[in-house]
């Protein structure tokens, strides 16, 4: 749009990214089983954990005092991943871009997980991936 008599000129146009079909391609093209397991460990040794930790939780967990009513349906079995590692701020920005890590221009060198796709595999495993790294809790629901 070109307004006259005004400066502006156009309005807001690019193309727009569809979340859940960007991770159903990657998904599609990932596989599941123990390469999300792999996953896993060399985001740990991206971020320089020196030790990974796997435990499934099979107990539900009651409902009344979520933060949110819809957290219900993620209250039974789940997988526990714990590294020592403390994401930087680089990391919690890279993890937000799907397909274009930030880890390929990282000075420090020497990283794994560098496309941008790795971390989505456990998109296989669950609706709604969560972490705890530094202070915040971080609950990644592509809805």
């Amino acid at each position: 749009i070109i307004m006259s008599g005004t400066s502006t000129f156009g309005s807001d146009f690019g193309q727009k990214v569809d979340l859940t079909a960007s991770i159903r391609n990657i998904l599609r093209n990932y596989p599941e089983g123990t390469a999300v397991l792999k996953e896993l460990v060399q985001n740990a040794d991206d971020a320089g954990a020196r030790c990974i930790s796997f435990c499934i939780d099979s107990r539900n967990h009651g409902c009344t005092t979520l933060a949110d009513p819809g957290l219900s349906s993620f209250q039974g079995t789940s997988l526990l991943v714990y590294n020592d590692a403390i994401f930087s701020e680089e990391d919690f920005k890279s993890i937000q871009r799907i397909g274009d890590s930030l880890k390929k221009t990282s000075e420090t060198g020497g990283k794994i997980g560098r496309f941008g796709i790795g971390f989505n595999a456990v998109y296989h495993w669950t609706d709604l991936p969560s972490f705890v790294s530094s202070k915040y809790l971080v609950m990644l629901d592509p809805q």
